[in-house]
């Protein structure tokens, strides 16, 4: 049932609410606001109207009085759903966005980078805000940050309670503030872990339906250790363990007596011959940050468009009946002479059907079986991630093509980005913005 609220002053805890509605709720009750709750006095009253409450546009009216909306933190000019069960009424959806520790950059004017996620805001009401760890006031149990005012589409500061359910928006808020929300929420926090690459290559190295998707990696120890790697596969990546978008990447490939490298460490990439093995590990002597948290992969020789190298990034984001779901594909090809496929290095976004039509000249129905085959995986990793002892609610999961078609696992991200898709389809961008609101809707119970 949609409502909205008249604050009437008083020094009580009161709510009014008009006939029709269960009268086993008249005297006294307990109204629950996010993680927040208290006794009231309700009373039925003949001056409102029980009519109304179908959907966000029509709904019906409650008086609430001043001291119940300063205690619960409730925001009065927005429109909410309420939910009875036995004396109990629960008002909501309560949303919270977590961000970053810089609490001091979060303003209204950045915070409308935010604003297109509310598409669908008439489909779940309530209070949605973002907030920092540094904004939490433990004690008192409530919040300090900005809420999205529906009526003048703008964001605005103030206080509200821990919400019932919290989306993970950043990732460097403590492990300490982390436990305390899941508990908070009772466990109503998504995203609530961020793995490492050599994480998820463990994870599914144990996973008998995953594991031949899996290209041979390492975690760098020492030159010896990659250098008998490099002899073995003849073309690595070295690529950063906690770093994403392409950032901090080497490419080496044995060529003859030498090696070629191209190292994307740089704004510019550096591409230069290594004559000898003695030459390549001077190359390693001097680049000592590739034994501090990097991965060795088989650089695998990838499926191309017009000669540039592909991946394929699917959007796998569970939805308001807490299933799995396939928000979005897009292929993202290298720019023109380039091997890393990020849209931040000059790359571009095709549709998965487009990015096969023009690298697989084979039959409709085998490409359509490589598609089935990367859905598949997709589906069957988030389901085996979800056996982990946290709470996952989104990925942007990264899958090669080689030259054959195969598909392998690259790389699982929990905060993934969408510049792709807002480019190539703005519908299944907007889309993929709005299906973790309806989410979190639903785990506040709305």
């Amino acid at each position: 049932m949609w409502i909205s609220f008249e604050v009437a002053p008083a020094n009580k805890d009161l709510m009014a609410l008009p006939e029709g509605v269960d009268r086993n709720l008249e005297q006294v009750g307990k109204v629950v606001f996010g993680r927040s709750s208290s006794n009231v006095d309700i009373r039925i009253s003949r001056e409102l109207d029980f009519k109304g409450g179908e959907n966000y546009d029509n709904p019906m009216k409650i008086i609430i009085s001043s001291k119940l909306v300063d205690k619960l933190k409730i925001q009065r000019e927005v429109i909410y759903q309420i939910k009875v069960t036995g004396k109990k009424i629960v008002i909501g959806p309560t949303i919270g966005f977590l961000l970053g520790p810089h609490d001091y950059l979060y303003s209204p004017e950045h915070m409308t980078k935010y604003s297109d996620r509310f598409g669908i805001y008439k489909k779940i009401g309530g209070l949605v805000y973002a907030f920092s760890e540094r904004t939490i006031d433990w004690k008192n149990s409530t919040i300090y940050g900005l809420y999205y005012n529906w009526n003048n589409k703008k964001w605005e500061y103030g206080s509200f309670p821990i919400p019932a359910a919290i989306y993970r928006r950043d990732f460097h808020s403590r492990r300490e503030t982390i436990e305390r929300l899941m508990e908070a929420t009772k466990g109503k926090m998504f995203n609530s872990w961020r793995f490492g690459k050599f994480y998820l290559y463990k994870h599914i190295k144990k996973r008998k339906t995953l594991v031949e998707y899996l290209p041979d990696t390492e975690v760098t120890v020492d030159y010896r250790q990659v250098k008998t790697f490099i002899d073995r596969v003849g073309h690595v990546i070295l690529k950063p363990i906690y770093l994403s978008r392409g950032r901090g990447i080497c490419i080496i490939s044995k060529i003859e007596e030498g090696f070629k490298v191209s190292d994307y460490r740089y704004r510019d990439v550096k591409e230069f011959l290594l004559d000898n093995d003695e030459k390549l590990r001077d190359f390693f002597l001097e680049n000592k940050d590739f034994f501090d948290s990097y991965l060795t992969q088989r650089y695998l020789e990838m499926a191309k468009v017009d000669g540039a190298p592909y991946d394929i990034r699917v959007v796998m984001q569970k939805n308001s009946r807490e299933r799995w779901q396939c928000s979005g594909v897009e292929c993202r090809v290298a720019a023109k002479k380039n091997l890393i496929t990020n849209i931040s290095r000059g790359g571009y976004a095709l549709t998965l059907h487009e990015a096969l039509k023009r690298s697989f000249d084979v039959e409709e129905k085998e490409r359509e079986k490589i598609k089935e085959d990367v859905y598949d995986i997709c589906f069957q990793l988030c389901k085996s991630l979800d056996r982990l002892d946290h709470h996952f609610g989104e990925f942007g999961i990264d899958i090669a093509l080689d030259v054959q078609g195969k598909p392998w696992i690259i790389e699982a991200n929990v905060f993934p980005s969408f510049k792709g898709f807002k480019k190539l389809d703005y519908d299944t961008y907007l889309g993929i913005r709005y299906t973790p609101m309806l989410y979190a809707a639903y785990l506040a119970g709305f």
